[in-house]
């Protein structure tokens, strides 16, 4: 296999040292249920969800890679991501979104309709995905052409969602992180936050109007094509348990990529099946391209993982050193 790795490579693909629980970057095209771990949990086809050539990007945020979806009022198809149950604390998503038009958007006047939100099976004699908590509303801005976002921590009560005080105009890029608390069923949105480790301290909208009972776990990522939401583009998908896992901030500078590199993987192209580390590394997990999860294993410095039942091909390595996230792009040759 020819040798073809660069710094480049490793910064379109820095993100994944702070993916934890999902990262989607749509590194496919058309019809997403049944790609990459989504499903179709509700609605019709034709009128997929699908995945196309063509990029968001917010500055300051890791270099977007693969394509991105849109979705439409007009279709009905709603799909989940799942990923390991989060049963304390706090969970985070976030995504880029635009506007294409306010086509089948709601008024600025009335609630809204909801696109992304967290999901959770119920229980009971048929159990399905029909709990759902932090949901992004999107409705109609005051000026023309705009759009304006709200938050719904969950379902029950006269709950309603709380909408943020600023609206976006169509075709703008706009960087949605959304906060669940477990402990006291609340949803927090932060619109066009700084990335990085720095959890903003206020939020564009809190809700926590829902009266029913947080779930006992959360365990899946939603994309909803309701009646009312219009029409969006979206991109970069992440979960975590933190703000820095759905917010990591910049590219790696190649000064950055070097001391990584000297510290982390030793052999960035891998010919005898070992991929060797330069340092104590908790919480190694290596990707695939398109996110998934193949290897997961914690080693010492010169210690080697075994990769012989890994096809060749490119993969994301990630772990911690010395508290800090860091990944390297390998060749498997």
């Amino acid at each position: 296999m020819k040798k073809i790795f660069t710094i480049l490579g490793v910064v379109a693909v820095a993100a994944f040292a702070n993916a934890q629980l999902v990262y989607e970057p749509f590194s496919y095209t058309g019809s997403v249920s049944g790609q990459n771990g989504w499903a179709t949990h509700s609605g019709s086809t034709p009128g997929q969800v699908t995945a196309a050539t063509g990029n968001l990007s917010y500055s300051g945020l890791s270099t977007s890679t693969g394509n991105s979806i849109t979705i439409s009022s007009s279709n009905t198809e709603d799909i989940n991501k799942g990923f390991t149950a989060q049963t304390t604390g706090t969970i985070y998503y976030s995504a880029l979104v635009s506007a294409q038009n306010t086509t089948g958007t709601t008024a600025n006047t009335a609630t809204g309709d909801y696109f992304l939100h967290f999901g959770t099976y119920s229980t009971g004699t048929t159990p399905q995905l029909s709990l759902f908590q932090a949901r992004i509303y999107v409705r109609k801005g005051v000026g023309t052409d705009t759009v304006n976002f709200g938050i719904l921590n969950n379902s029950g009560g006269t709950a309603a969602p709380t909408f943020s005080t600023t609206d976006f105009a169509i075709n703008q890029t706009v960087f949605l992180v959304v906060k669940y608390d477990l402990a006291t069923n609340t949803a927090s949105l932060f619109i066009n936050a700084t990335p990085g480790s720095t959890e903003p301290t206020t939020a564009s909208a809190v809700n926590n109007t829902g009266t029913t009972a947080a779930p006992t776990g959360i365990d899946y990522f939603c994309v909803r094509q309701g009646s009312s939401t219009g029409n969006f583009q979206i991109d970069e998908i992440r979960v975590g348990s933190t703000y820095a896992q759905v917010a990591p901030g910049g590219t790696l500078a190649v000064s950055d990529f070097n001391k990584t590199k000297s510290n982390f993987v030793k052999n960035t192209f891998v010919k005898n099946d070992e991929i060797t580390f330069g340092a104590d590394a908790k919480d190694v997990k290596v990707y695939t391209l398109t996110g998934q999860l193949v290897k997961t294993a914690s080693v010492k410095a010169n210690g080697t993982l075994n990769v012989a039942d890994l096809t060749e091909g490119n993969y994301i390595v990630t772990g911690t050193v010395n508290n800090q996230a860091v990944s390297q792009k390998i060749l498997k040759d």
